[in-house]
Order: C-alpha cells, then structure tokens, then sequence
C-alpha cells in the first residue's frame, strides 16, 4: 500500500523500536522493500536516518559504497528527553532549510571530530558526489519537523546544495558542526513507493524508475525550488514566535536590553548578515542623543559583475511583545530618507497593520524587520545553539563602539 507524505501536513509519530498500529512515520518508511529484500529499518532515533538500499543483488561501484537510498532529517522544536544544542531554519519563502549535522560536546570522547558522527559521515559522503557533480546516486532528502508531541510535520522534499563546517556552542563548550543549506523542491506531495522502490532495486538504472519529474530534473542538473508566495501583509501571529516557544525565550533576552544596547545589536547584527553574504559593506551607529532621526546608518557594496552600491538609513525600536509598531514610528524613518536611499526599521514587536500599509501601499523603499526576524536571522548566522544567543557574541555585540 502507497503512503503519501503533503508538504505542510502533520503525521502521527509513535516513536519506538516496535511497529505500532497507526504510526505513519517510521512504520511508513520502514515498509519492507519487496519480497526478496530484507525490510528497511530506519533508527528509531536520531535527526539524521539513512534509508539503505537493500537488495543483495544490487551492485553499484566502489565509490558509491555507504550512500543511502534516502535520508530522513528531523528538526525537534519541543522539549525532549535527549540533549539538542543546535537551531535549524526552515524558511519556505526561499525555499531553503539551514540544517545542523548532529556533532555535540562528548566529554568522554575527547577526540571525537565532527566527521566521526554517525549522521555526519552520511551527509558528507552525499556531499562527495556532489562535489564531482555526479547526481545520479544523490539519495533523496526528506525533512520534518516535530512541533508537537507524538506528530511530525512534512517540510518537504529536499537535495543538499553544500555543506559548511561552522563553529557554535554546546553545554558552553565551542565544537565544530556541520551546517548543511538544503533547497526544498517544487513538490507538492511523495509517495513512499518511490523510497522503497529506490531501496529495492536490483540494478542501478532501476533506482530512479518511479521517480517523480521534480527529481529527475535535478538529477539532470535543474533543481526547481519550492517558493511559496505570501503577501506582503502580515499579521502579529506570522511576526512573533509562538508563545512560550524557544524562539520567544531568544526574543525575551532581546528584549530585556537597554535601548542603545538594542541599536548596537541591531547595527552588528546586519554587518554579520552582510559579511555571511559577502556583501562589502560600512554599517555605523548613529550618537545616542540628536541622532537625526534614525539609529544606523551605512552602505552596502554589491561584488561584480553588479557593483552597485545602496546607502541605507535604520531605525531600531525594542518595544514589548504586545506593543506594536504604528505609522508614526515608521513615518519618522520614512521622513529621514534621501532621494535612491533605503529604509531598514528593526523592532522586537510586530507592525500593526496600519503601519505596514503605510510602507507598502506608497512603495517606501523599507524593509520590516518583526521580532521573529531577528530570532530567524540569528538561527541563519549561526548564532544560536542549546536555545540561547551565543553569550560571547551576544556580550561582545552590546558592547561594541
């Protein structure tokens, strides 16, 4: 029997090393592969699961040895037994998902490199391949999330675009991880036949027989990211992390610092953003008091073959998670604009809809930046691990000149 996973849909997941009835998500993948292969088990636990192949009669060449037929990717929002130190992004107005590989402090394995963990060895191996741009045994990724206890949410079908090595911080020690950049494809739905039939096959050039067209197009070199368009309205809710999330303990440590303390992080905060995309750029702080109207001030430098430059002015509010930003406050930023300048307004709270209207509706050139932004663009930089901001960065940041 077929199963399907929807990209956005919730599954029941009863985690465990047995079958239960009405589990579909190990029980789904771990289908046997056919009658003459062994049946596929997918570790009960773990962000990182490999799908072998199966079949004994498969052989594939030498250099192919350990790739999987699939990989499964977890993201855990929620408390749980076992320790989690990393922050992954999920970001479908991109299409891209920021993964961490499952590296962690082993006090007893001292060492132990970021290459010696089980999920990471699998994902470099993949990362080999592509690296000779050889597609034809990429396995397929499929990631979810688990948002609530006893369910996984489909995030979507996945390829790997590259992987970083990237230092953070667990249990207050700094190691070594990998962070992974994959891009989510244009599909709207899998079906577990086609991973089972990948796992089973007999002969190379079977592997792929039932393979949807998104994925063989990436295999021939195109890779159709999924964009998911929304509008440029938003409300409070697709502004603010969730009540009580980790997300919305990151933001209450933002919120707690002092006003010019929030401008100095706000001002770093976009020089990483700039320097993670090798944008050339000069951010400065405005003084404290008679500051013209706006908080930072600076440039950003494009490589070639664009070299263009942009000049920006940025207003930097920390209000309180239920004060929103008004058209007055975003009016005062507006007014500060010269002729081909931008507009960057940062605030931990959210714009009501009045004050979004009054950038979009007249065509400010300004970019919104809500509470949930910040949280999302400190995930992207790597700026947090075991739920909290990066305390030698975070210090560093506020006091910075």
């Amino acid at each position: 029997m077929t199963h399907r996973y929807r990209v956005g849909y919730s599954y029941r997941d009863l985690t465990s090393t047995r079958r239960e009835s009405g589990d579909e998500f190990l029980n789904w993948l771990n289908q046997p592969d056919g009658p003459q292969s062994q049946p596929n088990t997918i570790g009960a636990t773990g962000g990182i699961r490999p799908k072998r192949f199966t079949n004994p009669n498969l052989k594939l060449p030498k250099e192919f040895e350990n790739i999987p037929a699939a990989i499964i990717l977890t993201t855990t929002n929620i408390s749980q037994q076992y320790h989690n130190p990393w922050e992954d992004l999920i970001d479908y107005s991109t299409g891209q998902i920021i993964y961490w590989g499952d590296a962690k402090y082993e006090e007893a394995r001292r060492d132990k490199k970021y290459s010696d963990f089980k999920g990471n060895k699998v994902l470099l191996k993949v990362n080999e391949l592509l690296l000779r741009q050889d597609r034809k045994l990429v396995p397929p990724i499929l990631h979810f999330s688990r948002n609530r206890k006893g369910y996984v949410q489909f995030s979507g079908l996945c390829v790997l675009e590259r992987i970083e090595t990237s230092w953070f911080e667990d249990k207050g020690r700094p190691i070594t991880n990998l962070r992974c950049i994959l891009s989510i494809l244009d599909l709207e739905e899998v079906e577990t036949d086609w991973l089972h039939s990948r796992a089973s096959a007999v002969r190379a050039e079977e592997i792929d027989s039932k393979s949807p067209p998104v994925w063989k197009e990436y295999l021939r070199g195109t890779t159709k990211k999924l964009f998911v368009w929304s509008p440029k309205m938003r409300s409070t809710k697709e502004q603010m992390p969730p009540t009580q999330s980790r997300e919305a303990v990151i933001l209450s440590q933002i919120i707690k610092m002092g006003p010019r303390n929030f401008e100095k992080f706000c001002s770093n905060l976009l020089q990483e953003v700039a320097t993670k995309t090798n944008v050339q750029h000069r951010i400065k702080e405005t003084r404290y008091v008679r500051d013209g109207g706006f908080d930072f001030y600076g440039r950003l430098i494009f490589p070639e073959p664009l070299q263009y430059e942009i000049e920006f002015k940025g207003e930097a509010k920390k209000f309180g998670e239920k004060n929103g930003v008004t058209p007055k406050d975003v009016s005062r930023l507006v007014a500060r604009l010269q002729r081909g300048e931008y507009g960057i307004f940062i605030t931990t709270s959210f714009y009501t809809q009045s004050a979004q209207e009054e950038v979009f509706k007249d065509g400010y050139p300004v970019r919104l930046f809500s509470g949930g932004d910040i949280v999302n663009l400190l995930k992207s930089l790597g700026k947090i691990s075991d739920g909290k901001i990066n305390q030698e960065w975070f210090e560093r940041t506020c006091n910075s000149n």
